[in-house]
């Protein structure tokens, strides 16, 4: 089986006890890690391709340096932004005068439209005038599915700072329970049995562990070859 695309994103928020992550716990129907805690992400899809075909060829070429690809680089990236959009609530975009989306846009409505696929993303940055902030993404790692499980992802770990103003939440579906906890709680609760994680996200957060702040674990993850400009739709 061919590894399909995808994409994960850790999103960061500073705390008393140090920088904590989004957590999410998969549906413990779920075919592939049932009950696992992930981060948001998972498959790169056309819409995330066509998305990032409209960004200036600048930042694809930089996005394409950035996770080391020839082509199709920034549909990563939008793969990524997309995907906590969809399953965590949380979208990592600005309004025209550059202002974070913030908990009241009406954009964040449509999140459960954007995931069943009756609204596109597109379509939606265009009509409320948003840029996707592709810029704030750093590249983190890379892993890819061994042979053997019903489903096998080449996928690429991203981590970002999360949007101030905005509230999480699992949508309930594909996701039933989210949390913040900083690296160490959650490989605390690993070693533990409270929660389960696949072991590219424990190499994560083994990582993201080891840094004191959110910019820290930003400046420590790979950043674009040249800084690519917010990834507006056409």
């Amino acid at each position: 089986m061919q590894p399909r695309p995808a994409s994960t994103l850790a999103l960061l928020r500073d705390s008393d006890d140090g920088p904590q992550v989004l957590l999410l716990q998969r549906t413990h129907q779920a075919v592939f890690m049932p009950g696992y805690y992930v981060f948001p992400g998972g498959a790169v899809d056309h819409h995330d391709l066509s998305l990032a075909a409209d960004g200036a060829r600048p930042a694809e070429l930089a996005a394409n340096a950035m996770l080391g690809v020839e082509e199709g680089g920034l549909g990563y990236l939008v793969a990524a932004v997309r995907e906590c959009f969809e399953e965590a609530g949380l979208l990592l975009a600005r309004d025209g005068r550059g202002a974070w989306v913030d908990a009241a846009h009406p954009v964040l409505a449509a999140r459960h439209a954007v995931a069943r696929g009756e609204a596109s993303l597109t379509v939606l940055c265009h009509e409320h005038g948003l840029d996707l902030c592709l810029d704030r993404v750093a590249y983190l790692d890379h892993w890819v599915t061994p042979p053997g499980p019903p489903r096998r992802f080449d996928t690429r770990f991203f981590v970002a700072e999360a949007p101030p103003g905005q509230v999480p939440l699992h949508d309930g579906q594909e996701t039933i329970d989210h949390c913040w906890l900083t690296p160490r709680q959650a490989l605390a609760d690993r070693r533990t049995g409270r929660r389960r994680f696949a072991t590219p996200t424990t190499a994560v957060l083994h990582r993201l562990a080891g840094y004191d702040s959110v910019q820290a674990a930003l400046a420590g993850g790979t950043a674009p070859a040249s800084d690519p400009a917010p990834l507006t739709s056409p």
